[in-house]
């Protein structure tokens, strides 16, 4: 690793460049820029190199129980989970593990897109919470969904009057934002179909949550936002649309005395969810329920090794990820696998949550993750 100066540049040293000084004071403009382009360049290299210099990440064969993301940590959002991704999931439960699947995603989309590949004799060792946390499903002996779920805090709470509201201010915020709603389908498709306006989005009733997918709007063009009527903020450097969104509906929902939390989800997402309810919800309420945790096979000392947990996800980071919630909720020497390549800085201090080092990242990390156990 010598052409990284020992790896200095990969940990944000800048080695030699406060020692060079221009020739009789002077430097053009272009020298200046072409040796800040080696810099970039070299520090991009360097920084690769250092991850890929870092031991790999070895499979932990004392898991008993894994609590995993959905969207683009086991499929792309929208999309069946890919062969290879059921294979791995249904040799990890044919051990004997358990997995507790914690999504911001519906029910319908878990068991449509991955649950519906899984042998049936497999899926009672599997939970769902979904909705970011608003109810947590189970399977029975023969494999079927069971006829209620173990808590449902959108039905406790919310009455049909409510859940009218609710739909109307929905559609009110279609309506003031001149908005185009789809329904939820592979982004892919989406773009194919439909196009690249912000205005295009996804909506998706989820019942527990209702969710906005605002696949063209979240880095909008001066030309995009010359072209509404309506003032569009800045997040993170970039004209967001959803913020325009959440900031008008937290109005509505305190308007209407509606417990509901718009927040930003995935990469394009805008959900409205249950007010304090999240992945660490569903988390907690399962870990201390021994009711939960005898329907796949678990009582209370299997889950109070941290050694028997794992976390896997791919958005930890707190500038619009909600897989860091699922670590909150777990003793902090947990491992929390990142298959996504974010900045560490973000990550909450104090929990053990590493970035895969594979070949692969997103659904096909955690799959390339799942075959090194065979090894």
């Amino acid at each position: 690793m010598g052409f990284c100066f020992g790896g200095n540049l990969a940990r944000g040293e800048n080695p030699g460049l406060a020692e060079r000084t221009p020739v009789n004071g002077e430097a053009s403009l272009a020298s200046a820029v072409v040796l800040t382009l080696a810099l970039l360049i070299t520090y991009k290299y360097c920084y690769h190199a250092a991850m890929n210099n870092e031991p790999q990440i070895i499979y932990n064969d004392s898991i008993r129980l894994a609590f995993s993301d959905v969207d683009e940590t086991i499929a792309e959002v929208y999309s069946p989970a890919e062969p290879g991704m059921i294979e791995e999931l249904s040799s990890f439960l044919q051990d004997g593990n358990k997995l507790f699947m914690v999504t911001g995603g519906s029910l319908a989309r878990v068991q449509r897109d991955i649950i519906d590949y899984i042998d049936s004799s497999l899926r009672k060792d599997i939970l769902v919470s979904h909705c970011s946390g608003a109810e947590v499903w189970g399977f029975d002996t023969g494999g079927d969904l069971r006829d209620a779920p173990f808590y449902s805090i959108y039905e406790s709470i919310f009455t049909d009057d409510m859940k009218d509201s609710w739909r109307s201010i929905v559609r009110q915020l279609v309506d003031e934002f001149a908005l185009r709603p789809h329904p939820a389908q592979a982004k892919t498709d989406f773009w194919s179909t439909i196009g690249h306006d912000p205005q295009d989005i996804m909506l998706d009733d989820r019942g527990p949550q209702i969710t906005m997918e605002i696949v063209n709007g979240t880095n909008m063009t001066q030309e995009q936002r010359a072209a509404v009527d309506y003032s569009v903020p800045v997040v993170h450097g970039k004209y967001d649309l959803r913020a325009a969104i959440q900031h008008r509906s937290i109005e509505l929902f305190a308007q209407a005395k509606l417990p509901l939390t718009p927040r930003f989800g995935g990469n394009f997402a805008l959900d409205f969810a249950i007010e304090g309810v999240s992945k660490t919800t569903s988390i907690q309420t399962v870990l201390a329920d021994v009711k939960i945790l005898e329907t796949v096979g678990l009582n209370l000392d299997d889950v109070n090794n941290p050694d028997e947990l794992e976390v896997w996800g791919d958005k930890f980071g707190v500038n619009g990820g909600t897989d860091r919630h699922m670590s909150l909720a777990l003793p902090p020497s947990v491992r929390s696998i990142d298959f996504r390549q974010e900045n560490p800085a973000e990550f909450p201090k104090g929990y053990n949550i590493v970035i895969w080092n594979g070949k692969q990242h997103l659904h096909h990390g955690l799959e390339e993750y799942l075959q090194s156990r065979h090894k």
